[in-house]
C-alpha cells in the first residue's frame, strides 16, 4: 500500500504571516527552497511535480514553525501538514 501524499494544509498562508516571516523568509528559515514551498501552495502551477512532498520536507517545514512559534513539532507537524491518500496508478492498458 503506497504511503498518503504530504500537502501543506490551506491555513499556511495565513499562519505563517501571523508568525511575522513572509513565505519566503519561512522557507529560508525552514531550509526548503521558496520554489517548492510555492510549488506545494500552487500545484496547478506546476504541472510537471507529482504533488505533495516527503516526510522530510513536512517535517523540515513543521520543525521551522515549531522553533518560530514555541510549540511542541508535533502540533506545529498537525497545523501545517494534510496527509491526503495517494490516488492509485493508472493500470495499464486502462482506456481514458
Amino acid at each position: 500500500m503506497k504511503q498518503p501524499r504530504l500537502h501543506l494544509s490551506e491555513r499556511f498562508p495565513d499562519l505563517v504571516a501571523r508568525t511575522g516571516y513572509s513565505q519566503r523568509a519561512f522557507a529560508r528559515q525552514s531550509g526548503v527552497s521558496f520554489s517548492t514551498i510555492m510549488g506545494l501552495l500552487h500545484p496547478e502551477l506546476h504541472p510537471g511535480r507529482r504533488g505533495g512532498m516527503q516526510r522530510r520536507t513536512a517535517w523540515r517545514i513543521a520543525q521551522a514553525y515549531a522553533t518560530i512559534t514555541r510549540i511542541d513539532p508535533e502540533a506545529a507537524f498537525r497545523l501545517l501538514i494534510v496527509e491526503r491518500p495517494a490516488e492509485p496508478a493508472p493500470s495499464p492498458g486502462a482506456s481514458l
